[in-house]
């Protein structure tokens, strides 16, 4: 072992304290915002990177036909793909499963679905949507400018309350106010409101808008509402959802936010897909 060397000789004096120059020290305050500050540009540095391509890969098909995302990278802008929580219960057993047939009817051809913006697009994005869960509110405003800015795309709605009893109030709230015609305006409106989605907030929101909040209420109570939400929560059972938010759109499934670069490019492969599926049958 490394021992101390020893010294020879007298010790040396003590130094004189009184004056020796005080060493200058950072505040604990200070320190702990510069702390911070090199945690940011660290995030800022690390975050922005580019994975590689193959970072985001559809695997697949399933039994149902769907190619599904399989990643736990981080996103162009951000955005971490994390194993999403088994909110559904994604290994369980499914009570009355839809068939493949049913399940694509279910996604791509009920008129009852809410569409969000031109509703004469010919390539379908469904999304899977709860009120109460964060990724879905950021990726909102990122899937509305991709739609916006595609022509062919059909933004379709399914409001699916996974995370509480709030969420199912949401669900049916916003479900309700599509009957006054306010399905998109109540839905931005909500979305921008923070809090719980209670019955609070509900009425509030609807208030604001100039709805009938009389009717709301009763709407909301409604078996037809009840059936929808039904509905939903059944397609993403059967489809063995796990979180939000998803995107089911042609043969592929995306769970999760990822950045619009990636979406995009993955919409546009099932574009094609399509095209040259369509090509092979005439």
């Amino acid at each position: 072992m490394t021992e101390k060397p020893q010294q020879s000789g007298a010790e040396p004096p003590e130094p004189d304290k009184t004056t020796a120059p005080k060493r200058r020290t950072l505040s604990r305050a200070t320190q702990g915002w510069f702390l911070l500050l090199i945690l940011l540009l660290g995030i800022l540095f690390f975050g922005g990177r580019e994975e590689p391509d193959e970072a985001l890969i559809l695997s697949g098909p399933d039994d149902l036909g769907f190619y599904r995302l399989a990643s736990v990278r981080r996103s162009g802008d951000g955005f971490l793909q994390i194993p999403m929580p088994d909110f559904a219960g994604a290994d369980a057993p499914v009570r009355e499963p839809l068939t493949p047939e049913q399940i694509r009817s279910g996604l791509f051809s009920d008129p009852a679905l809410p569409v969000l913006g031109p509703a004469g697009g010919d390539f379908v994005l469904v999304e899977f949507f709860d009120f109460r869960c964060p990724y879905c509110k950021v990726i909102a405003p990122i899937v509305a400018d991709l739609v916006a800015d595609d022509d062919e795309l059909k933004h379709v709605i399914v409001d699916w309350p996974l995370l509480g009893p709030e969420s199912e109030y949401a669900a049916r709230a916003v479900l309700a106010a599509g009957r006054q015609g306010a399905y998109e305006r109540f839905r931005e409106a909500l979305m921008d409101t923070s809090g719980e989605p209670g019955e609070a907030l509900v009425v509030s929101v609807a208030e604001s808008l100039g709805l009938d909040v009389a009717r709301l209420r009763r709407d909301m109570a409604s078996d037809e509402i009840a059936q929808r939400v039904e509905a939903n929560n059944r397609l993403a059972e059967s489809l063995r959802l796990r979180g939000s938010p998803v995107f089911v759109f042609g043969d592929a499934i995306v769970e999760g936010a990822i950045s619009r670069a990636r979406l995009e490019s993955l919409i546009a492969e099932q574009k094609a897909r399509q095209t040259a599926a369509g090509a092979d049958g005439q």
